[in-house]
């Protein structure tokens, strides 16, 4: 019998609990619609521009509102046209035709690779044979069958996973591909029933999904509302993080490189540069992250050269990045629009990142009004199996709300 626990964590969260790794709590969004539903008429679309998996698609179109989602990210933007409701059936369908015994899936002679690289010739091979059986299946239909296809993918790469961190793999390795039509089989029962039981919870089936960057989008109408979750500083790489599934992409199936480096909350920092920031709060942090460099210079010169190197310009470039990229979004608006953000303030050198505070300064920069609709304590479950318990882990949930009269 076939299992998940050969792809992606981020795949099992998503078909087990139709959330992964950052992805909006319900809890969250059940805070934002008691207060959004006083405002907010079910005929008008609700923007979220930056919408990673599609949390805010399946919640809001649950509660009747129509969705317009800008994602950056490919396999997360693939993975919300899978769980939009307007093409839950054409997959389902597609899916029955896969499972029945009269389709012959691709035969790998071979039991197992070893490479140092990503994927091997051999499972190269297969992923081609795979979505060829899968687009004709689905009668030709390019972005379904991607859809389909990317969440298994990681099945057939030579990876070795972290012991500690959920979100980090090292390329190279063995990979056995000993009943992977039994895991196969075991992926589409999984994803029918989620897309089943997702579909009839939808009241609105009208949603938008574009892949594009907040900062180059161009839309033909604006909004009057938002909800968004945008990336907190906390030094992933997301090049590596979703790194399987757009190898697949760009090598295999389509010929579509992202630039991983310029996401915001990235955790490279070479070549980048930034500008002025107007946040009072994050140039205060700023200057205290630098008084601890100073503070560390003669007991600590590794920890004081690092925070100078790499912290200070990490985070300069998030609170930067994150300024622009909210004015992009009041371009998108009307005057008289209305926010909800879920954001995180983390810890860093025992310094709290003020990220919400930021966030309001920068709306209220704008001519905006803001309010902390909500906030709560949470600790970061960064490894696999326990929980941080270190200061550092300890992180401020706020549920933001900002509006334009």
């Amino acid at each position: 019998m076939g299992n998940l626990q050969n792809i992606s964590h981020i795949y099992r969260g998503l078909l087990k609990n139709s959330r992964a790794f950052a992805s909006f709590r319900e809890i969250e969004l059940d805070i934002v619609y008691s207060d959004l539903s006083k405002y907010i008429s079910y005929d008008e679309f609700i923007l979220d521009p930056m919408s990673g998996y599609g949390g805010g698609m399946v919640f809001l179109g649950g509660k009747g509102y129509k969705t317009t989602n800008i994602e950056l990210n490919p396999p997360a933007y693939f993975w919300q046209l899978l769980i939009n409701p307007q093409n839950t059936q054409s997959i389902i369908k597609i899916i029955k035709k896969l499972l029945n015994k009269k389709i012959e899936l691709p035969k790998i002679n071979e039991t197992f690779s070893l490479t140092d690289n990503l994927f091997s010739d051999i499972a190269i091979n297969h992923i081609k044979l795979l979505f060829s059986i899968i687009y004709e299946i689905s009668n030709k239909n390019k972005i379904l069958s991607i859809s389909l296809l990317l969440p298994f993918v990681s099945r057939f790469a030579n990876y070795v996973k972290s012991p500690t961190n959920i979100t980090h793999f090292k390329q190279g390795g063995l990979c056995s591909y000993l009943g992977w039509e039994q895991d196969f089989h075991s992926y589409l029962e999984f994803l029918s029933n989620r897309l089943s039981k997702d579909y009839i919870s939808y009241k609105q089936q009208e949603h938008k999904n574009i892949l594009a960057d907040i900062f180059q989008v161009k839309l033909s109408e604006k909004y009057r509302t938002f909800v968004t979750s945008p990336p907190y500083p906390n030094y992933r790489d997301y090049s590596k993080l979703f790194k399987i599934e757009n190898y697949v992409l760009d090598n295999i199936i389509l010929n579509n490189n992202t630039n991983f480096e310029m996401m915001i909350g990235s955790n490279n920092v070479s070549g980048k540069t930034f500008g002025t920031i107007q946040s009072e709060k994050a140039n205060l942090f700023l200057t205290e992250l630098l008084a601890k460099a100073e503070k560390l210079k003669v007991k600590n010169k590794k920890s004081c050269s690092d925070i100078k190197t790499y912290y200070h310009p990490y985070f300069a470039q998030y609170f930067y990045n994150i300024q622009e990229a909210y004015r992009k979004l009041d371009s998108m608006l009307t005057n008289n629009s209305i926010g909800y953000i879920v954001v995180n303030d983390n810890i860093t050198r025992d310094i709290i990142v003020p990220v919400g505070a930021s966030i309001c300064d920068i709306f209220n920069s704008m001519g905006y009004e803001s309010k902390d609709l909500d906030t709560s304590q949470i600790s970061h479950y960064g490894n696999i199996g326990r929980s941080a318990t270190r200061m550092n882990s300890k992180h401020t949930r706020h549920i933001l709300k900002v509006w334009k009269q």
